[in-house]
């Protein structure tokens, strides 16, 4: 029989307890939630902490203000400009150099405000909040109309007119009402309710401006912090915090992210980190290729380096014989299900236990009835269902069989089990195919190879150390990439409106392309170094398609000069990589300037390549002196 508990007892009780946690402690959400009218997200945000912590203390949600905390600590981080911040929070708050950054983290991470340490991981990576994946526009879009009495296509529009779902947050209203504690936003983003839930209005009404961009930022993962080196910074300090040697925490890093191994260090201090090791099913950063600049050391092995997505397959039995699966991308999202025919295609693989390395890839016919490899935007738009690709997954390294990681094992004889585990043909869903490859003697043989595969439309090869073991999470020269083309990785950080059509319709025709630079004492910036025209209308596409998809308008205008008197454009959000060919690179003596000639897009990276993975500034000085000197 349900207990029946009067209104005077449940107040009586309140008043006896002082406290949310203990009342819920004793008469649970509901009963507390709908006959006391506490605030909705307060009562979910305890409810989450005694679930996770049934031990807490009436203060355990006692905390900084959010609002001090977005203040003094994330809006000192933001990438905004000026004139953002203050157009959306009627306030500056100036951009701090590196030392600074570090200091400021420091700080929070020594300094008691109410948080776990987890949870302040948690806030400067973003793992973790909205159940360790980022809510989509729409799912927001769709909470905004709930809570806000909107229509839905209104707010889109509005979304659209602001430059992102962040910008619309912050334009929706001054606080009202009592103001938030940092941890109670900490579990409703840590543990968030289903979207119906009274919790969320309660949050979104209370907040600043300020404090809505942030929350909602984070929770759709698009709060950019702009610190140099963010992974490395952050782990030094936490290294040092738990007395642990730099390199034993960033190598379990590869391995395990930052919030985990806070929690592993909290529970059993250094010891801890001597339980992460590769395993099934746990995602990790793989290994990153060295563009080839000079004769490698031979004998060595010659890959053939394939256009398509990166992803890491996961395969495991349990104890009854239960088959699960992953598929894990460089930024360790798991799409498993987003690849068709993957769960049979690895059930009949024989370890019951495996990780491969290889390439989601796929070919195209084109309108001269010629196949050719599929470029990596065709086979993401296949998964996304725009495209219908044949795919096949091109296996290139084995690092875990049959409960044994084999990482630590030479190339050589990681790529010779390769080939006896695909010496079968599997005929059962996605096919999968072993990377095309060869032992190499001398330059000659390596050049002859190379030019074979280009033949073959392939992007070009990869260059392996044999003796070498799998570079977990680095950029190795172990591993190293040949490419026809002088090729540099920018960011797109603006674009230019083309001539109306007949139609009077207006689309991008120009970008403006940057390289992440950083100067001894400042934060990173984007330095631009020319601008790419002439893009083709499939291109074109898709870079709309992103710019819309990701919300990468900041609302700002911006002008450059061309041929056709001053250009009209806006500025993008640092978010979309693109490889981009060109002639030459042009250095101007008295300014130091480093500039394309004739660039052009060669491959949309679609989101796939980190900011930090780009090209920086002082690697296109170098190859300008290169160029001077040749």
């Amino acid at each position: 029989m349900p207990v029946v508990v009067s209104l005077a007892e449940l107040a009586r009780a309140e008043e006896e307890t002082q406290g949310l946690i203990p009342l819920l402690r004793r008469f649970g959400e509901e009963l507390v939630l709908c006959d006391l009218g506490l605030p909705a997200s307060e009562v979910w945000a305890a409810t989450a902490l005694l679930h996770s912590q049934p031990e807490a203390d009436a203060e355990a949600l006692d905390s900084l203000p959010f609002l001090n905390f977005c203040q003094s600590v994330v809006a000192p981080l933001m990438t905004l400009s000026g004139g953002q911040q203050q157009k959306l929070f009627g306030r500056v708050t100036e951009a701090v150099n590196r030392e600074a950054r570090l200091a400021l983290l420091e700080k929070l991470i020594r300094k008691d405000i109410g948080l776990s340490i987890t949870e302040k991981v948690c806030w400067l990576t973003g793992e973790r909040f909205g159940s360790r994946r980022p809510w989509s526009e729409d799912r927001l879009l769709n909470l905004f109309a709930l809570c806000y009495f909107e229509p839905l296509a209104h707010l889109r529009q509005r979304m659209i007119d602001a430059g992102g779902i962040g910008a619309l947050a912050a334009q929706m209203g001054p606080a009202v009402g009592e103001p938030l504690a940092t941890r109670v936003v900490t579990q409703c983003l840590l543990h968030p309710p289903d979207s119906t839930h009274a919790c969320w209005a309660d949050l979104l009404k209370r907040c600043s401006p300020l404090e809505r961009y942030v929350f909602v930022s984070r929770l759709a993962g698009k709060l950019d912090l702009s610190w140099s080196g963010r992974s490395e910074g952050l782990i030094q300090l936490l290294a040092q915090h738990y007395g642990v040697e730099f390199d034993t925490l960033l190598t379990a890093h590869a391995l395990e992210d930052l919030p985990q191994l806070v929690e592993r260090l909290e529970k059993d201090g250094p010891a801890g980190l001597r339980s992460v090791v590769l395993r099934p099913l746990s995602p990790f950063r793989p290994a990153l290729a060295q563009s080839l600049t000079d004769s490698p050391q031979f004998p060595c092995w010659v890959d053939c380096k394939y256009d398509g997505i990166r992803l890491l397959l996961h395969k495991e039995l349990d104890a009854l014989g239960n088959l699960r699966v992953a598929a894990y991308t460089r930024r360790r999202n798991d799409w498993s299900e987003l690849v068709q025919g993957l769960t049979p295609m690895l059930a009949s693989l024989a370890p019951y236990s495996l990780i491969l390395d290889g390439e989601l890839h796929g070919r195209v016919l084109d309108m001269d009835g010629v196949a050719r490899p599929a470029t990596v935007y065709e086979v993401h738009q296949s998964l996304r269902g725009e495209l219908a690709i044949p795919l096949r997954y091109i296996a290139f390294d084995l690092l875990y069989c049959n409960g044994q990681d084999l990482t630590q094992q030479p190339f050589q004889q990681r790529r010779k089990q390769l080939e006896q585990l695909l010496s079968i043909r599997h005929a059962q869903g996605l096919p999968v195919e072993l990377a095309q490859g060869s032992l190499v003697g001398d330059s000659e043989q390596l050049n002859r190879l190379y030019q074979q595969y280009r033949r073959q439309g392939h992007e070009g090869c990869m260059v392996k150390d044999l003796q070498a073991p799998y570079p977990l999470a680095a950029r190795s020269p172990a591993w190293q990439k040949r490419k026809p083309l002088e090729t540099v990785d920018l960011v797109l950080t603006a674009a230019y409106w083309g001539e109306g059509s007949r139609t009077g319709a207006k689309l991008f025709d120009s970008y403006s392309l940057a390289a992440r630079h950083k100067e001894s004492g400042q934060p990173e910036r984007w330095r631009e170094v020319g601008t790419v025209a002439g893009v083709d209308q499939r291109v074109t596409a898709q870079l709309v398609a992103e710019i819309w998809r990701n919300q990468l308008l900041t609302g700002q205008d911006r002008l450059r000069d061309s041929s056709r008197g001053r250009a009209q454009g806006v500025e993008l959000r640092p978010f979309l990589v693109v490889t981009v060919a060109f002639e030459d690179l042009l250095w101007d003596r008295v300014s130091s300037e480093v500039s394309l000639r004739s660039p052009r897009i060669v491959t949309l990276r679609s989101g796939e390549m980190p900011l930090e993975e780009s090209t920086p500034w002082d690697e296109l000085q170098r190859l300008a002196l290169r160029s001077r000197l040749s």
